[in-house]
């Protein structure tokens, strides 16, 4: 609604209230001078016109906004010095006005209707002292199509000061409700929403919550504590401020229907979260659709008795067990054998822990987890037939859910086609033909703080209502996500949710996440590519990440495997954090003509065995090129892989990346060491442990390394 169609409705002018309220009609208020008025407010100027416009800016002599609408720009210009001070014109629709004016444009006053309700707005503002004189009220003030409001609720806050108002209109289509935004002067919810009857909540340790200020009403007329939501049930769990309640005792009292049982469930979840102890009215089974509070007190019901038959709500969303420190004497806990960790796949995903898998865009990751979910959907738990994911042995099994926030029906379909028959303990959810992904972490808009949504805590009653639940998978965190991972309070509030998910539900909680824009071809490098704060990756109890070797190697690789090289085929996984023993080794996976990332680790492994055959050979060469004074090194210019052309012809086509890890192999082995040259301050130099140039005697070709004997360091 417009500033204009907002000031249509108006059905009076001024009422005779510290604060201005458009809707109540009445036959006199305080008369204010017009001249005084503007006065006050050319003197006070600056300081109106960043009230009215706080995107303007002053300019020299002038203040420049966009447009009456406040938005940025310098379209709207406004004098500030001499005789023409408070005049202003809009260049982009030629309006202009004195000071009066604009404020009545800015805050949609209906001149000259509404002139005598503009002063009292204004006077408002700059604490002008009135005097009551009568005024009469025009009766061509219009309204809008809903007619005069036919009730009206005020929201104040604890001490009494008037945040909003909200309106009941009873037009010929039925009852339509319109909340004013006192700080804003718009027909709009505040931000946070208030609850009602605040005064009284905060001088009352026992509240009841009801549905629509009308119920609130009823019970207060009986001497008891009550409010509601902004917008009843229909109210954002999320948009509003319900830390008023915070350490009460609530009775949740719902309409008699679905959607106060709906909603009395998620107020409940989040009156928990802030430390409510809360209790439910359980409706009386007599009573007809939409019984409420109200009715109670009309039909004469003893309303304090209903009240104390209202159950407690059991409060174990909170963890309390876990902090009784009596109950964690070591002696009496930890003596004896250790319990074995369980897993959901060896030592790469702990059972009932939180995990975060983190690749590039466009790897592959998200294929590669519903994968994994659908084979733990399918696995029975015989170890001897456990398939192997995410280069290790499956272990968990049960019911896996699978959450994606990108990929549609039709994506999920045709990869759950492309892997195989479908068990029956799998469930896939694609967000975008389930109503939209809704952010399960947002900020608190009381504190601005971090904190769960309604979306979360319904997630969380679901999955906590199942049995035999191994497995859930988040894909992608970031649709998810409403807060600024980067911030480390966010992420570290974010890794706690979900580990208490993982903790009460004996589930594996696995969130995918991207990269941050920079190359990572190492488990180093890819660790420190997580975009975020590294309290997010430090949150979780394992990190698994996915990243495309260098070209050089990915050819290697395919070329080893017998497999044509494509780019961006050969990708590389790993656990890149752990907490506790994990499998480290590095995976190797190939893309198939499906699009998913296959493991050939083991066919990599069966490959290079011949490599073990050929160590001895490559071992003899290189002591007999040092004992020839031809030494090699590692890497460099007189490295193995350089100088290649000078070993036997079975190395001389052996990729730069094998012959240096061989080398590697050899010197763990302790089969080779690398030796000084005598002079120089670089340990390279490779020999057999007793060849000369390990123990000093041998005497360096000119040519190569130059005249030089060498020695072991």
């Amino acid at each position: 609604m417009s500033s204009m169609q907002t000031a249509s409705a108006i059905s009076a002018t001024a009422v005779a209230h510290p604060w201005f309220d458009f809707n109540d009609a009445v036959a006199a208020c305080p008369r204010l001078d017009k001249e005084d008025i503007r006065v006050r407010l050319l003197e006070q100027l600056e300081s109106a016109l960043a009230y009215l416009l706080p995107r303007g800016k002053r300019r020299g002599a002038q203040f420049v906004v966009g447009n009456v609408r406040g938005d940025a720009g310098d379209s709207l210009v406004v004098d500030l010095d001499g005789a023409k001070r408070g005049l202003w014109l809009d260049f982009a629709t030629g309006e202009s006005g004195d000071a009066l004016a604009l404020w009545a444009t800015v805050c949609g006053f209906i001149l000259p209707q509404q002139f005598d309700a503009l002063l009292e707005d204004i006077g408002h503002w700059l604490v002008v002292p009135r005097v009551a004189v009568p005024i009469t009220v025009p009766s061509s003030v219009p309204h809008d199509e809903l007619g005069p409001a036919t009730t009206k609720w005020n929201y104040h806050d604890a001490n009494g000061a008037l945040l909003a108002c909200v309106y009941r209109y009873d037009p010929p289509g039925g009852k339509q409700y319109r909340p004013w935004d006192v700080k804003t002067r718009s027909m709009r919810m505040p931000e946070p929403r208030p609850l009602y009857n605040l005064p009284a909540i905060a001088a009352s340790n026992d509240v009841v919550l009801v549905e629509g200020e009308k119920c609130a009403d009823a019970l207060m007329h009986l001497g008891i504590t009550a409010t509601t939501a902004m917008g009843g049930a229909a109210t954002a769990i999320e948009k509003t401020d319900w830390m008023p309640l915070a350490g009460k005792t609530v009775v949740v009292w719902p309409d008699h229907d679905e959607a106060g049982s709906r909603y009395a469930d998620a107020v409940i979840a989040r009156l928990r979260q802030i430390g409510a102890k809360v209790r439910r009215m359980t409706v009386p089974q007599d009573k007809p659709k939409k019984w409420d509070a109200a009715d109670a007190v009309v039909e004469g019901l003893d309303v304090s008795a209903l009240l104390r038959s209202s159950a407690p709500v059991a409060d174990d969303l909170q963890p309390l067990e876990a902090i009784q420190i009596p109950r964690w004497r070591a002696l009496d806990r930890f003596t004896g054998h250790p319990q074995a960790r369980r897993w959901l796949v060896e030592g790469v995903f702990p059972q009932a822990q939180a995990a975060l898998v983190a690749a590039a865009g466009g790897v592959g990751k998200s294929f590669l987890l519903l994968a994994l979910a659908r084979e733990v959907a399918a696995f029975d738990g015989t170890k001897d037939h456990a398939p192997i994911v995410f280069g290790s042995a499956l272990a968990g099994h049960g019911v896996a859910i699978y959450i994606t926030a990108e990929d549609d029906a039709i994506e999920v379909h045709n990869r759950l086609n492309a892997l195989g028959p479908i068990p029956d303990r799998l469930y896939v959810l694609p967000l975008p033909d389930a109503g939209g992904a809704q952010p399960l972490f947002a900020p608190d808009p009381a504190t601005r703080g971090p904190a769960t949504t309604a979306a979360w805590l319904e997630m969380e009653r679901q999955l906590r209502a199942m049995t035999g639940l191994r497995l859930v998978v988040l894909d992608p965190l970031q649709p998810l996500c409403a807060l600024d991972l980067n911030v480390p309070e966010n992420a570290q509030f974010v890794c706690s949710r979900l580990a208490a998910l993982a903790a009460r539900t004996g589930a594996s909680v696995i969130v995918s996440h991207h990269f941050a824009k920079r190359e990572a071809t190492t488990p180093e490098q890819a660790r420190e590519a997580i975009r975020g704060t590294g309290g997010l990756v430090d949150g979780v109890r394992s990190v698994y990440a996915l990243w495309q070797p260098k070209e050089e190697q990915a050819r290697t690789l395919c070329k080893t495997l017998g497999e044509p090289f494509e780019r961006g085929r050969v990708v590389l996984g790993g656990v890149v954090k752990a907490n506790g023993q994990a499998d480290l080794h590095v995976t190797t996976f190939l893309r198939d003509a499906r699009g998913l990332l296959v493991d050939r680790s083991q066919d990599l492994r069966r490959t290079a065995q011949p490599d073990i055959e050929l160590l001895p050979a490559l071992k003899a060469a290189i002591a007999r090129a040092a004992a020839a004074g031809q030494p090699y090194t590692k890497t460099g210019g007189n490295g193995i892989y350089e100088r290649r052309h000078e070993l036997p012809e079975d190395f001389q086509h052996i990729g730069k990346h094998r012959l240096t890890e061989w080398v590697s192999t050899l010197l763990d082995r302790e089969e080779l060491v690398m030796a000084m040259a005598e002079g120089s301050k670089l340990v390279k130099w490779l020999d057999v442990p007793d060849g000369p140039v390990a123990n000093g005697a041998a005497q360096f070709v000119t040519g190569h390394l130059g005249r030089s004997s060498a020695g072991r360091r």
